[in-house]
């Protein structure tokens, strides 16, 4: 008999949590939701990075503001497409071109004496994107 009860109050300890959930969602409150993380710059101070996205250093060259940066993040590329379109907008490049490849993106910018290229493509687990800024070479 006390083993009948020790087992009702473990098993009923353990369900608790999950009552509270489940109220909340009866209740018609809504669920918590996590926000995802704010764009940021990383290397390139005119080039906006979505917050989900992460550095990949050894894969980045970067010097005297300009080279490679890579970021990889589980983000939908035509969703990473939308958002690079929209912020280099806001940042003062033009867009140049745009084209899909074998389930890749590329895009091309262009900003007073810069070019940007930003290449989007998807691995199985991750996005990666690889963003080139350089100068424009004056012929």
């Amino acid at each position: 008999m006390r083993k009948t009860i020790l087992l009702s109050l473990v098993v009923a300890s353990l369900l608790l949590p999950g009552c509270a959930q489940m109220k909340d969602t009866f209740s018609g409150m809504p669920a918590k939701q996590e926000t995802p993380p704010s764009p940021r710059y990383l290397d390139f101070s005119d080039i906006m990075i979505p917050g989900e996205m992460e550095k990949v250093p050894k894969d980045s060259f970067i010097l005297n503001g300009q080279g490679k940066l890579v970021v990889s993040g589980r983000v939908e590329p035509e969703s990473l497409s939308q958002f690079f379109i929209t912020s280099m907008n806001q940042e003062g490049w033009v867009a140049l071109n745009q084209y899909k490849f074998q389930g890749s993106i590329k895009l091309f910018f262009k900003k007073q004496e810069k070019i940007a290229t930003i290449l989007i493509s998807e691995d199985p687990l991750s996005t990666r994107v690889e963003i080139w800024e350089i100068p424009q070479e004056k012929i």
